[in-house]
């Protein structure tokens, strides 16, 4: 996802879903291997939502890759990745809505929580 893109999905308002995003540097030259692993179980997470009961159309995963757009990073004051947030789909974003994978891990199932 572009700058654009994040904008028109996930930073406008008013919307009525919330999103969760991964912000990663997974192309070969940024050797982050710990984004490979966080992006599989990522996936996991995505697709085990969308395809349980509990789906709606109220929550979407979007994922932000550094190198199609490091402004993303840049207004976000993001400096290291991979990085997991929620972003409501009203009010600001909160402290929680940022894991901190140095505490919990970045696991399908930590993500779930």
């Amino acid at each position: 996802m572009n700058h654009e893109r994040f904008r028109q999905f996930v930073r406008s308002s008013p919307r009525n879903y919330s999103v969760v995003v991964m912000l990663t540097a997974l192309s070969a030259q940024r050797q982050c291997a710990v984004c490979r692993h966080a992006h599989d179980e990522f996936l996991i997470l995505a697709n085990s939502f969308r395809y349980s009961q509990a789906y709606s159309n109220n929550l979407f995963f979007a994922m932000v890759d550094f190198d199609e757009g490091p402004d993303v990073f840049q207004s976000l004051k993001i400096s290291s990745a991979p990085v997991f947030m929620h972003f409501p789909a009203k009010g600001k974003i909160k402290k929680g809505d940022t894991m901190d994978i140095q505490r919990v891990g970045y696991s399908a199932e930590a993500l779930a929580k």
